[in-house]
């Protein structure tokens, strides 16, 4: 039986600023998952990895792949053999969900007479020439889309308003003003409550972040030729509109809660007594959870330099002191950091050698040292040189400022832009995360931007570490973000 051991209320701040363009979509429903609990459990569980690798980075200066911590920790997180000891239940204080719902709905009916069929022959990015700078927006109406529409909407084409609208083109604007969606000319959707998520103070601004714009431009000059309508392809093309609306419909922050379930019969041992090994793991998955809200990403881009904004933990309970009682204590200290040195100290003691050595002390040697491997991310000496914080007033212009910088294009080495900043998965390939790492914090009022990279094992020049292989290059990029900071606040 599951007992709720640990509850954390926390804060997800630009949800959907990130990297590549990949995230989940309801199969039901086309709205996108702020914050799932799959999502939350998965990346607690790669940062459980990341921690465990450094540790044995440090004991015998090689890391292992995953799948040698996943045997060791599938006591806690389970595995395909076995079922997890730790469950974890999100709930999202947000109604968006139920917003998107009526939009979807609403979209659909719109559609309802024709079939939806594919035609991807998207033009090359240097084809695309809309910009952010000339979206028509204003606190009244914003147009989010235009549907260009030939021969009664037997083909149409979806692209993002601009100032030069065709005489067939088909708006869809959100008023704000008076909380409704409407298709301008053909019907409106009343939605009360709609004028929250009109949240960000310069939309402008916000639209401007490289990756939103790129998650915008997507949709450009993608055509779709409607006849006899089918439900899946029906799907496809409001989901590509509802897409769009949400970009401009999303909170600038979301309040959620994670509640922490263990089994505890299956934490026992054989005398019915609680097992001291797997306690001090589940201990340092505890801990390590606690360090992916601080160091970590949500939302619902992946990692590609600018993956890692979000969340900030707001409270913690312990429900049990037998298990959580140290993270109370750590909790308090981070709420109470009022300037930029003290977060510097607070990361590079929560992340100490040391501490980590201690806390896996137990079992760190059940961990089988089968063979060197490659693409595995770990914390050096190197990473924790990199580390900065910077109080900052004016979150959206940084995050712009970052954004432009991480661009591939901008980044003179391509191969060393996809090692340093990753690469998005390809056809019979691997996703590599970035290992230069973006987060705002925002404590106390304050936000904070920092940024630090994790390390990767390599077998480049002779060397292991991917850090020390692009010294010269990082302090480039570094010296070049550190002079755009400047220029903002």
């Amino acid at each position: 039986m599951y007992k709720e051991i640990l509850s954390i209320d926390a804060i997800a701040l630009y949800p959907i600023v990130g990297g590549y363009n990949s995230y989940p979509v309801s199969l039901t429903v086309g709205y996108d998952e702020p914050i799932r609990a799959t999502e939350i459990k998965g990346l607690w569980k790669w940062w459980t990895r990341i921690l465990l690798e450094s540790v044995i980075f440090r004991q015998k200066n090689c890391v292992v792949p995953y799948s040698e911590i996943d045997k060791v920790m599938e006591d806690i997180f389970g595995s395909e053999d076995r079922k997890s000891l730790v469950r974890i239940d999100v709930k999202v204080n947000d109604d968006f969900v139920s917003v998107a719902e009526k939009i979807w709905q609403f979209l659909r009916s719109f559609f309802q007479k024709g079939q939806v069929i594919n035609q991807r022959n998207v033009s090359s990015q240097n084809n695309i020439t809309i910009q952010a700078q000339s979206l028509n927006i204003n606190i009244k109406n914003i147009y989010v889309v235009n549907i260009n529409t030939y021969n009664n909407l037997k083909n149409i084409r979806v692209r993002r308003a601009d100032r030069d609208p065709k005489p067939d083109d088909i708006f869809i604007v959100i008023d704000f003003d008076n909380k409704k969606i409407s298709i301008r000319g053909v019907g409106e959707l009343k939605l009360e409550g709609l004028d929250k998520y009109l949240t960000i103070d310069n939309m402008r601004d916000f639209l401007s972040i490289p990756r939103i714009r790129l998650d915008m431009l997507r949709y450009n000059n993608i055509g779709l030729k409607v006849e006899n309508l089918d439900d899946r392809e029906l799907n496809e093309l409001v989901r590509i509109i509802l897409d769009l609306i949400t970009t401009v419909l999303i909170p600038k922050e979301v309040k959620f809660t994670i509640s922490i379930k263990v089994d505890m019969e299956r934490l026992k041992n054989e005398k019915n007594e609680l097992d001291t090994n797997k306690v001090k793991k589940l201990e340092f998955a505890l801990y390590s959870l606690f360090v992916y809200l601080i160091l970590g990403g949500i939302g619902r881009m992946t990692n590609r330099g600018m993956g890692s904004l979000s969340p900030t933990p707001t409270e913690i309970k312990c429900h049990d002191d037998n298990l959580c009682k140290d993270l109370k204590p750590l909790f308090e200290n981070f709420s109470k950091i009022s300037n930029e040195d003290e977060i510097a100290k607070f990361i590079k003691e929560l992340v100490d050698f040391n501490k980590l050595e201690e806390l896996s002390r137990n079992y760190i040697n059940e961990i089988e040292i089968t063979s060197k491997a490659k693409n595995v991310f770990y914390i050096s000496d190197y990473s924790l040189k990199y580390f900065y914080v910077k109080e900052i007033q004016e979150p959206l212009k940084c995050l712009k400022a970052l954004g432009e910088l991480t661009l591939s294009n901008n980044v003179n080495d391509i191969v060393f832009a996809r090692k340093i900043l990753g690469s998005p998965r390809k056809r019979d390939d691997i996703r590599v995360p970035s290992a230069f790492r973006f987060k705002i914090l925002y404590i106390a009022n304050k936000y904070y931007l920092i940024w630090y990279l994790l390390d990767r094992y390599s077998n480049v020049n002779s060397s292991h570490s991917l850090i020390k292989d692009y010294e010269k290059k990082i302090d480039h990029i570094i010296k070049n973000a550190q002079q755009k900071l400047g220029e903002v606040r």
